[in-house]
């Protein structure tokens, strides 16, 4: 392989915090203000020019019920602007049924909630950085001295007594040396459909799951050319329809791409270019072909291509799908759902190996059959929230991730409307 050595430099340090927050997606935000209201002073890398990650970018604008802990204020600043409508049926819906693409979840306005949370991060005073890159951690002895961010300014470091690493792909984790695992998932392009007649379209489909079959026997029928996967699998729904907070608004799973290798900028790219093609050429295709969409328009297609697993953290416990669901850790820190037993461990935060980093979000340690419900809205805030916390009471007391007492934790989360 070809390349090239780099002269050595010094790499300026921009900014010297308590807790250092990577990623501003939904665990991001909530780990950047429960640790900037415990006393710590917060910064907040994020890639893009707005906050809430793939939730916003990626359309996911669907999600079980925001009602425990920081969720909760989410949900209430939403609904001052009546963008999110909680229902109380679906919320009593099993937790089984909290899952991808089912039709117990709430939808939300994804303009509304950017607005929401840079408003929540600069109340709490936490510093934000916008269109920047994480792009080395600098750690000593198993400890993080920095992290190496890039951005048009060019490369630069941000010191920090102790870093959550909010990246959704254990970026933060995996640079320090932490053991994580790769995971691949199937992904899926979002979009969504204005001026839709959802009653005359259900009357055609039953439901919205009903939609699977139309787009099954038109593929069969060779009447439009259609390679993504369908039908369910891993926990995703395949062709999915979801009913938004605006009338006539429809939020749109185009199908799912396998064999994706997200880690890989090439093979991302390609990923991209796929599952674009095909939301557009169904956005056509139902149009032109479904009963209530004849004056329909594309209104909007997401960011970035819908990435459900990169890496999972490998923590001081990886939890299994019968301890999550059972929800009887010693050490619960997360609680997404009012009276619902699923729960998350503070262990399942906890890297091996560094002793100032914490995870939270979508890439927490736990087996594969329950990371299809860890990777949701709510636990990633609830896990977000619990990290923070955590962070502060870390920095405050001068100790290690590890050394954090969990009972402490716990009484400091309950007394901030953390029900566990």
């Amino acid at each position: 392989m070809d390349y090239f050595v780099e002269p050595v430099r010094k790499t300026p340090v921009v900014n010297n915090v308590d807790v250092l927050v990577c990623g501003g997606g939904f665990a991001g935000v909530a780990a950047a203000v429960a640790a900037a209201r415990n006393g710590a002073s917060v910064m907040l890398i994020e890639r893009y020019g707005f906050l809430g990650g793939l939730a916003t970018g990626a359309l996911v604008i669907t999600t079980p019920p925001l009602n425990n802990g920081i969720n909760r204020e989410i949900a209430r600043r939403l609904m001052d602007w009546q963008s999110y409508a909680p229902n109380r049926a679906k919320e009593d819906s099993t937790e089984t049924e909290f899952i991808d693409g089912s039709d117990t979840l709430l939808p939300y306005d994804p303009e509304t909630m950017k607005y929401e949370f840079v408003r929540m991060l600069l109340e709490a005073r936490v510093e934000i950085l916008f269109h920047s890159y994480i792009a080395d951690t600098l750690c000593t002895d198993g400890h993080i001295d920095g992290v190496v961010i890039e951005n048009k300014a060019g490369r630069s470091a941000v010191r920090a007594k102790f870093v959550i690493d909010a990246t959704g792909d254990a970026d933060v984790a995996a640079q320090s040396g932490a053991p994580v695992r790769t995971v691949e998932r199937p992904i899926t392009m979002m979009f969504n459909m204005a001026d839709v007649d959802s009653a005359r379209a259900l009357e055609h489909l039953g439901k919205w799951t009903g939609l699977k079959k139309f787009m099954r026997e038109a593929i069969a029928k060779g009447e439009i050319d259609f390679d993504l996967g369908v039908d369910p699998d891993f926990g995703a729904p395949g062709i999915f329809a979801a009913d938004l907070i605006h009338k006539g608004q429809l939020n749109i799973w185009s199908g799912m791409l396998y064999s994706n290798q997200s880690l890989d900028p090439s093979q991302r790219t390609r990923a991209e270019i796929v599952s674009r093609d095909h939301a557009f050429r169904m956005a056509a295709f139902l149009k032109k072909n479904l009963p209530g969409f004849e004056n329909a328009r594309l209104e909007q297609m997401s960011t970035e291509v819908g990435i459900r697993a990169t890496r999972n953290l490998v923590g001081e416990h990886t939890a299994s799908k019968k301890e999550v669901v059972r929800g009887e850790f010693p050490d619960t820190v997360a609680r997404p759902y009012l009276s619902k037993d699923l729960a998350v461990p503070y262990r399942s935060l906890l890297p091996k190996g560094i002793d100032n980093l914490l995870v939270a979000g979508r890439c927490i340690s736990a087996d594969d059959d329950i990371m299809g419900r860890l990777r949701l809205i709510p636990v990633c805030s609830a896990t977000g929230e619990a990290a923070g916390v955590a962070a502060a009471m870390a920095t405050a007391q001068g100790i290690s991730a590890q050394a954090v007492d969990v009972g402490q934790l716990q009484a400091q989360l309950t007394e901030q409307g953390v029900e566990l």
